[in-house]
C-alpha cells in the first residue's frame, strides 16, 4: 500500500512539475508582455509631451521673431524724427538720440537674423531689409551735414522723397516678413492643438489596446498549449509517413552539413550498396571513397557550381561501388538550404540506382548506331547499285533511241522487237528511278528544283506518251488544260511531270473500257491561286476502306490486282510525298467498279505568257540546227567513258551533230589527251578505274590555273544520281551535271548551252 502511494505521489510530482512549468512559461510571458506594454506606454507619454514641447518652443520662436520685427518701423521713425530735429533746430542732443536708435536697429536686424536662421525666404527679406538700412542710414547722415538751418531748397526736398522712400521699402519688407511669422504662427498654433488631441487619442487607444492584447495573448497561450498535444502527435504520424514515404521510394536520402562536413545517410543509402548497415553518419570523404574514380572530378564540379549558384539545379549521375564488386549508376538530386548571407548550409538529397535505366539506354544506343550503319549501308548500295544498273541501261535506252529513229528500214517483226526494246528499257528506267526517289523521300534528302515553265510543254508531253498508252488499251484519253493555257507556272518542273505520269498511267493501267480524262483548273484557296488536276477513270475502282492502303509503300489493293496488273506500288506513295513536298496534297474519291478520280492539288505562282510548247514543238531539231550553226572546223569534244555501250550511244550522238571527239577510258587517259590537244568541251564519267573523273577533273583545274588557261567546260555524267551528287561534281570543278541514263536530248541542250557561252565570249 505504501509502496502504491509512493508511485501515486511520484506521478503527481511529475504532473505538477510539468504543470508548473507551464505555469512558469505562461507567467514569464505575460510578465514580458506587461514590461513591454507599460514600456510602450511610457515612451507614448513621453514622446508626446516631447513633441509638444517641441511645437511649443516653435510657437515661442515665431513670437519672438514678430516681436523683434514689430519694433524696426518704430525704431526707423525714431531716427527720422531724431534727425529732423537736429535740422530744425541744431540741438545735438537729438543727434545723440538718432546714433542711440541707430545701434537699436542694428541689435535687432541681428536678433531678427539670429532666429530666422533657418528660413531661408526670410533670412533674404531681412538681407534686402538690412541693404535698404544702410542706405537710409547713409542718406540721413548725409542730410546731416550738407543743411543746417532752415530748409527750403530743391535739393532738400529730393533728399526728403528718397529718404522716405527707402523708409517705406524697409516697411514694405518688414510687413511681408511679419507676415510669413504670423501665418507659421497660426499653423504652429494649430499644430499644438492637434498633437494635444492626438496624444490624448494615442494614450487612451494604448490603453485600451494594452488591456485587450493581454487578455488576447492570455487566451491564445492556453489555445496553443492545448493545440501542442495535437501538433505533437500530428508530427508524429508526419514523420511514420514520411519514413514510410523514402521507404517506398527506394532512395537513399542523404543530408549533409556543410558547416561541420557531417552526412547522414539513411538505411536504404546502404543497402543501395548491398550493405546491410542502419542509419548512421559519415563524413564527405568516406561517401567519396564509394564513387568511382572516373566520376569523382565531375560530381566535384557539378557539386561546387551549385553550391556557388552558377547552376540552378542539383541533379547528376555518376557510378558507385557495390559491395559486390561491380559499379551501378546512379541519380543524385538535392536541394540545398542557405542561411541570411546566401551562405550554403545544408544539402539534402536522395540518390536512386538507375543501372537498369543505363543498360536499357545502352541497348537502345546500340539498335540506333546498327540502324544507322544499316541505313548508310543501305544507301552505299544504292548508290553502288545506281551506277551498276544506270551505266549499261544508258547503253540500252540509247540505243533503244537510235533505233527507233531507223525504225523505218526494219521489218514489222524488227519493229516489235524496237517496240518491246524500247518499252522494257523505259520500264527499267521508271522502276529504278522510283526506288531512288523513294529512298530520297524517306531519307529527307529529295530536293525540289523551282523554276518558271509553261505547262503546255508539260502536259503535251504527257499526252504524247499516255495517249500512245491508252491506244495501244483500246481506251480514250483527254486532257482539257484549256483553263491554263498559255500560263506559266513556278515550280518544281521534272517533279510536277513525275506526278502526272504516274496518275495518268495508273489510270491507263486499271481502266480497261472507257476511257481517262484529265482536266486542269485554277482554284482559290486561302486567297492564294491552286493548280488542280483531277484524273477521272473508268476502270476497276477502289473501296474506300483500302484509300489509305494504296498510298502506302509496296502495297496495292489486293493481291489480284498485283498478279494482273503488275507493278511495284511505290508510284502513288512517291506522287503524295512529291506533292506534300511542293505545298499541297493528292485527293481520291473512288468505288469499287465505277472508277476513280485522283486530286492533284499544288499551290503555284501562276503569269499568262505565250507557251513556248506551243510556239516551239520541235525542240529537238531546233537543238540540232542550233549547234550545227554554232560548230567551226576545229570543235572537238573530249569522251571519258569506261563502259563500252554509253561510247556507242554518246558517239552517235555527236556523229549525229558532226563534232569530232576523241575516246578516253579512264582519268589519267583523259588528262594525258587534254594536255596534248584542245577541246572545247570534256564529257566525263565520274568513276572509272585508274582515275576517277573527280580527281581528273581537279588535275585539269589545277594545270589551268598554274597555266593561266581558259578554264574547259567539263560536264559531269554520274550513273549514282543520289542527293550530293550534283554538289560533288561542282566542288570537283565541274560545270554542269548530267545523271544516267543519259538523255540525248538533255545531252544535246548541254553542249549547246557551252558552245553558245564560247560564242558570246569571243564576241
Amino acid at each position: 500500500m505504501d509502496k502504491f502511494d509512493s508511485l501515486t505521489r511520484f506521478r503527481d510530482f511529475i504532473k505538477n512539475s510539468a504543470t508548473d512549468k507551464i505555469l512558469l512559461r505562461n507567467f514569464m510571458i505575460f510578465f514580458s508582455l506587461l514590461i513591454i506594454g507599460t514600456g510602450s506606454l511610457g515612451y507614448v507619454i513621453l514622446r508626446g509631451g516631447h513633441e509638444m514641447e517641441r511645437v511649443d518652443l516653435r510657437i515661442r520662436h515665431t513670437h519672438d521673431i514678430i516681436i523683434e520685427a514689430e519694433q524696426i518701423s518704430s525704431f526707423i521713425e525714431g531716427m527720422l524724427s531724431a534727425q529732423r530735429g537736429y535740422l530744425l533746430t541744431g540741438d545735438k542732443s537729438f543727434l545723440e538720440k538718432y546714433e542711440l536708435l541707430k545701434i537699436k536697429t542694428s541689435e535687432n536686424f541681428a536678433k531678427i537674423a539670429e532666429l530666422i536662421i533657418d528660413n531661408p525666404s526670410q533670412q533674404s527679406r531681412l538681407k534686402e531689409a538690412q541693404s535698404y538700412l544702410a542706405d537710409f542710414t547713409q542718406q540721413l547722415e548725409s542730410r546731416a551735414t550738407k543743411y543746417s538751418g532752415p530748409i527750403v531748397d530743391k535739393t532738400f526736398v529730393d533728399d526728403v522723397q528718397i529718404v522716405n522712400g527707402l523708409k517705406d521699402n524697409i516697411a514694405r519688407i518688414n510687413y511681408s516678413l511679419l507676415s510669413e511669422e504670423h501665418g507659421l504662427l497660426r499653423e504652429r498654433v494649430e499644430a499644438l492643438d492637434n498633437k494635444k488631441q492626438e496624444y490624448l487619442f494615442t494614450l487612451i487607444a494604448s490603453l485600451a489596446g494594452g488591456t485587450i492584447l493581454l487578455l488576447s495573448l492570455n487566451g491564445i497561450l492556453f489555445y496553443a498549449q492545448r493545440k501542442n498535444t495535437i501538433i505533437e502527435t500530428t508530427l508524429r504520424n508526419t514523420e511514420d509517413r514520411f519514413a514510410l514515404a523514402i521507404e517506398a521510394t527506394q532512395a537513399g536520402v542523404y543530408d549533409w552539413d556543410l558547416e561541420t562536413n557531417k552526412i547522414f545517410f539513411a538505411r536504404r543509402y546502404f543497402e543501395m550498396l548491398g550493405y546491410e548497415r542502419p542509419a548512421s553518419i559519415g563524413t564527405f570523404e568516406e561517401a567519396r571513397e564509394f564513387i568511382h574514380p572516373d566520376d569523382i572530378s565531375h560530381v566535384d564540379e557539378i557539386t561546387q557550381d551549385y553550391l556557388t549558384g552558377k547552376i540552378g539545379e542539383f541533379s547528376l549521375e555518376f557510378r558507385m561501388k557495390h559491395a559486390s564488386g561491380r559499379w551501378i549508376w546512379v541519380h543524385s538530386r538535392g536541394k540545398a538550404q542557405y542561411d541570411r548571407r546566401s551562405k550554403p548550409r545544408r544539402l539534402v538529397g536522395a540518390l536512386n540506382d538507375i543501372t537498369h535505366i543505363k543498360q536499357s539506354h545502352e541497348r537502345l544506343e546500340n539498335e540506333k548506331r546498327r540502324a544507322q550503319e544499316a541505313s548508310l549501308a543501305k544507301i552505299e548500295f544504292l548508290a553502288h547499285m545506281s551506277h551498276e544498273i544506270r551505266t549499261p541501261l544508258t547503253a540500252i535506252s540509247g540505243i533503244a533511241e537510235i533505233m527507233d529513229k531507223r525504225k523505218d528500214n526494219l521489218d514489222e517483226r524488227q519493229k516489235q522487237l524496237m517496240r518491246t526494246l524500247s518499252s522494257s528499257s523505259s520500264s527499267l528506267k521508271d522502276l529504278v528511278n522510283d526506288i531512288l526517289d523513294f529512298s530520297k523521300i524517306e531519307s529527307g534528302e529529295l530536293e525540289l528544283n523551282t523554276e518558271d515553265f509553261p505547262m503546255d510543254e508539260i502536259f503535251e508531253g504527257v499526252i504524247s506518251i499516255m495517249a500512245l498508252r491508252a491506244s495501244e488499251k483500246g481506251i480514250s484519253f483527254v486532257f482539257d488544260y484549256s483553263e491554263v493555257k498559255d500560263m506559266i507556272f513556278h515550280g518544281d518542273r521534272v517533279r510536277l511531270r513525275q506526278i502526272l505520269i504516274n496518275l495518268a498511267g495508273n489510270a491507263v493501267k486499271f481502266t480497261d473500257q472507257g476511257g481517262v480524262s484529265l482536266k486542269a483548273t485554277i482554284e482559290d484557296r486561302e486567297s492564294q491561286p491552286y493548280l488542280r488536276i483531277d484524273v477521272k477513270d473508268t476502270g476497276i475502282g477502289i473501296s474506300p476502306e483500302n484509300f489509305d492502303m494504296i498510298f502506302e509503300r509496296f502495297k496495292q489493293a489486293d493481291a489480284s490486282v498485283s498478279r494482273k496488273y503488275g507493278g511495284t506500288g511505290l508510284g502513288l506513295p512517291i506522287s503524295r510525298n512529291l506533292a506534300r513536298l511542293m505545298g499541297g496534297d493528292i485527293f481520291l474519291a473512288s468505288e469499287t467498279g465505277k472508277g476513280s478520280t485522283f486530286s492533284l492539288v499544288l499551290p503555284m505562282g501562276i503569269t499568262a505568257q505565250p507557251s513556248i510548247a506551243q510556239s516551239n514543238p520541235d525542240l529537238a531539231r531546233k537543238i540540232n540546227e542550233r549547234i550545227k550553226l554554232l560548230l567551226s572546223d576545229d570543235t572537238k569534244i573530249l569522251v571519258v567513258e569506261d563502259y563500252e555501250g554509253n561510247i556507242v550511244v554518246i558517239s552517235y550522238i555527236l556523229d549525229d551533230l558532226q563534232i569530232a571527239h576523241d575516246i578516253a577510258h579512264n582519268g589519267a587517259e583523259a588528262l594525258e589527251l587534254w594536255q596534248n590537244n584542245k577541246y572545247d568541251i570534256i564529257l566525263m564519267d565520274v568513276q572509272m578505274p585508274e582515275m576517277d573523273g573527280f580527281t581528273a577533273t581537279r588535275e585539269i583545274r589545277k594545270l589551268e590555273n598554274e597555266r593561266k588557261m581558259n578554264a574547259t567546260p567539263i560536264i559531269g555524267m554520274t550513273a549514282h544520281a543520289l542527293v550530293g551528287d550534283k554538289d560533288k561534281c561542282i566542288e570537283a570543278g565541274m560545270n554542269a551535271y548530267l545523271p544516267k541514263p543519259l538523255v540525248e536530248i538533255d545531252v544535246k541542250a548541254e553542249i549547246l548551252n557551252f558552245l553558245e557561252n564560247k560564242k558570246k565570249a569571243a564576241a
